[in-house]
């Protein structure tokens, strides 16, 4: 009796976050040493059967009906600093859009994730950026007064969109 065991992984990455797939299908093999080619098309059954079962797992996670538990509420992994619920901009308050809002600004107000938060700081040290010179970039682009530990994803993707693209490679400080 032969057994094979076939293993897949993949990983997709979107807006600065990265998120890991794998499969691993362990099978007996019904077919005789003495017929590679028995073997080999089991093999590759096997194969097929396994990225079968993780392009659906796929879709299950990352697709269209998946849209809607992604909006719901889950606790963040790992440490976030914690973030204010009202925060003064420029005389005027920031607070996050009420519950019941239709679903217009759905997912827009989430917190910058931990990878997210990181890599802009790593990017301003690159820059030689200061806190405060840091922070006055983050409001020239998102268009309010805020810490890095404040933004929104979606923000946050806007300033290291930003970052990116205005320093590739030349070194200097983005205008």
């Amino acid at each position: 009796m032969l057994r094979a065991n076939v293993g897949l992984s993949r990983k997709l990455s979107r807006n600065y976050n990265s998120d890991g797939y794998s499969i691993n299908l362990d099978a007996e093999i019904n077919a005789p040493l003495d017929d590679p080619e028995a073997v080999l098309e089991r093999v590759q059954e096997l194969f097929h059967l396994a990225e079968e079962a993780l392009t659906q797992e796929i879709d299950r996670d990352q697709g269209e009906a998946a849209i809607g538990r992604h909006d719901e509420d889950q606790p963040a992994l790992g440490h976030q600093p914690s973030r204010p619920a009202e925060r003064p901009v420029n005389g005027a308050s920031h607070q996050p859009a009420p519950a019941g809002n239709n679903g217009s600004r759905q997912g827009q107000d989430e917190p910058a994730t931990n990878k997210q938060v990181q890599f802009l700081l790593t990017m301003g040290k690159r820059l030689k950026l200061s806190t405060p010179q840091l922070e006055n970039k983050v409001a020239e682009i998102v268009g309010r007064r805020c810490g890095v530990y404040d933004l929104t994803k979606k923000e946050a993707g806007l300033v290291l969109d930003h970052f990116t693209k205005s320093s590739s490679g030349n070194g200097r400080e983005p205008k």
